[in-house]
């Protein structure tokens, strides 16, 4: 016979995992289905507006002396294989009043060589520092064949460092920042200007959709035909991407809530940046932290600022093909997560900063923070509680349908998004492929996921925190 102050001991772990399990996930839910909806709704309508009121290229460029100018960051540290294409990629983008500013952020490789060699370098006098501090600038390069082009050697300092002396080189009012991996679409930076313009006065940075190149056929810098490369991590990365920025980012830049500006494409105006203090170099999420900052200097000094997402401002990068290279990113992710929230901690649960203090940060906190922890207890207890009789089957079914079923079907609906408003990948054989995979997702993939966030969690505690790089193996530039 069972000792009473036992079995209520036992009633209590198991009813509070219960509440706590199925709780994260209907909460979780709820919201997902939610800026699923909103996402849903906009991405049409912005394509019914984009559809009438279409950008003239031809006309910018014949009035570039009244569309605003832009410099274009490109922090690069031993970036060798992939940063000539990518420096093409930009010149051929289809926006006048543009320079590039790439950082050699104290390479060991050959990519400084590179750049000097393919587009004729030379050095020249070095311009005087801007208002952020960062590590000493060596020498300064121009291009006597492309005089849009300027190269900043430095020394190492990170990232966050290089764009900050990016910054500093900037003389116009906007800027982009971008990886030296990635490549853009010749449109993508008018369609971000377009939703600048649309409401200069409110909107402070806009963030587009990063996909995938991998597999893809690039020539000059240019993204000729999208392939999906036939790679279980590379399909899966897509489909979170997809899931992230169509089925999410959309949402929450709808009720001004977005919280990531991706690294990859993330356009700024250069005050708003210098007047919140410029990139953070105490994170290895320096895209995250910035995008926090900014809502929180609008919020405290009652600015109307906006942050939103462009769809169509596509940037195509290349995605880590191995679990080992994978593995890396995601930890280094979601350790500048906690590392942003614990800067940014006041901010939460606090309505004087909105959306983004109210249902944006406590998101991250009880979803993304909490919920490695709860996901595992999920997997650990709610499975044994069952099989001991303890939970009975509609429970057990409940959290089967909300852990596994519901995630796939977001899944899903992203990829159907993004197939019937902004179609990059090939039908049928991409998109069946995409679907598939979307129902293969939650059964292996996201526990390793589950993984490498407690992993980081732990590295925030009691590990080390460093920037983790990835290796790059270059653009596909012949058919095959």
């Amino acid at each position: 016979m069972s000792h009473p102050v036992t079995s209520a001991w036992v009633h209590y772990l198991v009813a509070g995992s219960q509440w706590v399990v199925l709780g994260y996930f209907v909460t979780l839910t709820a919201l997902y289905f939610v800026l699923l909806l909103l996402s849903w709704r906009w991405c049409r309508e912005y394509k019914k507006k984009v559809a009438t009121q279409p950008i003239d290229f031809d006309a910018l460029e014949r009035l570039r002396r009244l569309v605003p100018p832009l410099t274009i960051i490109v922090p690069a540290c031993n970036e060798q294989k992939v940063i000539v294409e990518s420096v093409r990629s930009l010149l051929g983008t289809a926006y006048a009043n543009l320079e590039i500013v790439v950082v050699n952020d104290g390479s060991t490789d050959e990519t400084l060589t590179q750049l000097i060699r393919s587009f004729s370098l030379r050095k020249a006098e070095v311009r005087p520092g801007g208002e952020l501090r960062t590590e000493r600038v060596r020498d300064f390069y121009v291009s006597t064949i492309e005089p849009r082009l300027v190269v900043i050697d430095k020394e190492n300092g990170g990232k966050a460092d290089a764009q900050n002396a990016g910054i500093n080189f900037c003389h116009t009012p906007y800027f982009l920042v971008t990886d030296a991996d990635s490549l853009l679409e010749p449109e993508a930076l008018a369609h971000a200007l377009r939703a600048v313009l649309e409401d200069p006065e409110r909107i402070v940075a806009v963030g587009g959709i990063v996909r995938g190149v991998n597999g893809s056929i690039v020539d000059g810098g240019r993204v000729r035909r999208p392939y999906l490369q036939m790679n279980f991590w590379v399909v899966i990365q897509v489909i979170e991407y997809l899931r992230s920025f169509l089925a999410g980012r959309a949402g929450w830049s709808q009720i001004n809530g977005l919280l990531i500006v991706p690294g990859a494409f993330g356009l700024f105006q250069k005050a708003a940046c210098i007047k919140a203090g410029g990139f953070s170099t105490r994170t290895v999420t320096e895209d995250l932290e910035m995008v926090l900052r900014l809502h929180r200097y609008a919020r405290e000094r009652k600015l109307d600022w906006r942050i939103v997402f462009a769809p169509d401002a596509v940037c195509w990068t290349e995605m880590p093909t191995t679990a080992r290279v994978l593995s890396n990113q995601r930890i280094r992710w979601h350790e500048g997560l906690w590392q942003s929230l614990r800067i940014h901690w006041k901010m939460c649960f606090n309505p004087r900063y909105g959306v983004v203090g109210m249902l944006s940060l406590p998101h991250q906190v009880l979803h993304e923070i909490g919920g490695p922890f709860v996901e595992l207890a999920g997997v650990i207890l709610i499975p044994i509680f069952f099989f001991m009789g303890l939970v009975n089957a509609r429970v057990f079914v409940l959290y089967l349908a909300l852990a596994f079923f519901v995630g796939a079907l977001f899944s899903l609906m992203a990829v159907l998004l993004d197939q019937t408003t902004f179609p990059r990948h090939r039908f049928p054989h991409d998109a069946v492929l995409l679907l598939l995979f979307s129902m293969l997702e939650y059964f292996g993939y996201r526990q390793l996921f589950l993984w490498w966030r407690l992993s980081a969690s732990w590295n925030y505690f009691f590990g080390r925190i460093r920037w983790r790089t990835s290796a790059r193996t270059g653009f596909t530039t012949k058919a095959g």
